[in-house]
């Protein structure tokens, strides 16, 4: 016997079916586009994530350039201008969008079941590609924990604004 293509495959605990509910937007992978309220939670998520890289490294910024082998006078030499902010927010703009498309297509509504989605996603995607490569660049655990921890804790605050502005509206 085949198994079904159309078989629904089970949701997480906790998460809303929205698929084939009349008047749902599908989500990625199925023709639909972003709400614009989903479309002001990828930018309030954004923003927040932004904000928290530049507290985090703010803080850390002594063992990160320790870690990069760099002082910020070589940095900012290296680096003129605002292109790396630039970078860097398009960057988390696009972790933001893609973490929404999956919030929609996994159904994982609510600020927990996104922070969950963010956190997951941050430690099995992020910290992993993070540690592959820093292992054949011989770069420290420190670096490590520094750079998978920004996006660990970006990811899972951006994950419940997401989430939580998933919500259907209240009738």
């Amino acid at each position: 016997m085949k198994p079904d293509p159309h078989a629904r495959l089970p949701l997480p605990v906790g998460s809303r079916d929205t698929r084939g509910t009349p008047g749902a937007r599908p989500g990625f992978g199925q023709g639909g586009g972003m709400s614009g309220r989903t479309i002001l939670a990828v930018v309030i998520a954004a923003i927040v994530y932004f904000g928290i890289g530049a507290v985090w490294y703010g803080q850390l910024s002594a063992p990160w350039l320790a870690g990069i082998g760099k002082t910020l006078t070589q940095l900012q030499a290296e680096n003129p201008g605002g292109t790396p902010y630039l970078v860097g927010f398009a960057a988390i703009l696009v972790e933001c969008v893609v973490l929404a498309m999956l919030v929609r297509r996994t159904g994982c509504t609510g600020w927990l079941n996104g922070a969950k989605l963010g956190a997951v996603l941050a430690v099995g995607i992020v910290g992993a590609q993070l540690a592959l490569n820093y292992a054949f660049e011989a770069r420290s655990v420190t670096l490590w924990l520094i750079n998978a921890g920004y996006a660990l804790v970006g990811l899972a605050i951006a994950g419940a604004i997401i989430g939580a502005m998933s919500l259907p509206k209240p009738a």
